[in-house]
């Protein structure tokens, strides 16, 4: 038995695309990480490197529990518009 979703993040982990979802995720906060220490390699004020490298080390720890997460591996359905046309043979307008 799965544990009850918490939050829209656990939600969306746990449907069809999870896996997509969670590299794209991951990915994001791989870069925001590397942004964070190279900044901080680069040098700061010594009183603002306690803020930079905490973020750095909490970017890394957000993306290690990502990839701990189970996903749904199936493929995401598709997306469309609500301003795209019906699909071919289906009307737009309710049947009486």
């Amino acid at each position: 038995m799965t544990a009850p979703a918490l939050t829209d993040l656990e939600t969306r982990l746990a449907a069809p695309g999870g896996a997509a979802l969670r590299g794209e995720l991951a990915a994001r906060l791989q870069a925001l990480e590397q942004r964070l220490r190279e900044r901080v390699a680069a040098g700061l004020p010594r009183e603002d490197f306690p803020l930079w490298q905490s973020t750095a080390e909490a970017a890394a720890a957000a993306r290690e529990t990502l990839a701990a997460w189970p996903v749904e591996t199936g493929a995401a359905a598709p997306v469309t518009s609500s301003n795209a046309p019906p699909p071919a043979g289906l009307s737009p307008l309710p049947t009486p």
